[in-house]
């Protein structure tokens, strides 16, 4: 990764790091980490791996005869990524084209990517690629909105707010919550010993209104769904109100999140 990175897009992905990887990530990764059964030595790959808060965990079982590759098409994650962690190779790439040799990676792990990616099933078939003989795949995918009361609380908010399209934008990440299409794609690419596992974990922001608001400037921006300070204070002043029921002694926001841990083999 040798362009130059905007520092605006290197701020994006400080700012994601120090809120949401603490706040709902970093819980998730010893699912992945344990169910790819990452061990010393192994060559590891996390695809869509953001700020690498996995690629991290990876690396940490991995141990110093490891290798662990994060692959991202956001030149600003990376680039934050690599300032927590230059021991990581960084790739810029796609998951629908990899930049790996086939058959060259023990464990191949993604959290959280899949509901973005253009083409899933060209996605799965990389992953499938890139990984040898007897080598792992683990994947997190988000639950449906129904099984992250918080996020569905936001949802309707938005919807009464501001609209469909708004409320739309964040139920994206909740949209794979079907873990039979998530399996049909892995069979169709190759993979056998498939299973899905529905977890719960905890999220803990250090408070509701910060969650919704880095939703409302930093996620919907992405939509070009740009709201009016008036419509962001609406919205704030409501879901103060539904998600309330969250509120920890010290005012921070701890809530239940649900996903599907998928795990699948290349014979």
């Amino acid at each position: 990764m040798d362009q130059e990175v905007p520092e605006a897009l290197i701020d994006a992905g400080r700012g994601y790091e120090a809120l949401f990887v603490p706040a709902l990530f970093e819980t998730w990764t010893r699912h992945l980490v344990e169910g790819a059964d990452v061990r010393e030595g192994s060559h590891v790959l996390d695809v869509a791996c953001g700020t690498g808060v996995l690629a991290r965990a990876a690396l940490s079982a991995a141990g110093e005869g490891g290798r662990v590759v994060g692959a991202d098409p956001a030149p600003g994650m990376l680039a934050a990524a690599r300032e927590i962690e230059p021991g990581i190779e960084w790739d810029l790439c796609g998951a629908e084209t990899l930049n790996a040799a086939d058959e060259s990676f023990d464990c191949v792990v993604s959290q959280f990517g899949m509901m973005f990616f253009e083409d899933r099933q060209k996605s799965v078939d990389e992953m499938y690629r890139v990984l040898k003989p007897g080598g792992t795949l683990a994947i997190a995918i988000w639950r449906s909105v129904e099984h992250n009361p918080a996020y569905a609380d936001v949802i309707s908010v938005l919807e009464t707010e501001v609209g469909t399209a708004a409320a739309d934008a964040l139920r994206l990440p909740f949209c794979l919550g079907d873990a039979d299409a998530v399996t049909g794609l892995m069979r169709k690419s190759g993979f056998s010993g498939i299973s899905a596992d529905a977890r719960t974990e905890s999220a803990s922001f250090p408070s509701s209104r910060q969650m919704v608001e880095a939703e409302l400037r930093g996620w919907l921006p992405l939509f070009d769904i740009n709201l009016s300070e008036e419509e962001i204070s609406s919205v704030l002043v409501k879901s103060d109100k539904l998600l309330g029921k969250y509120a920890g002694p010290s005012g921070e926001a701890v809530f239940p999140t649900a996903a599907h841990i998928f795990l699948a083999s290349k014979d």
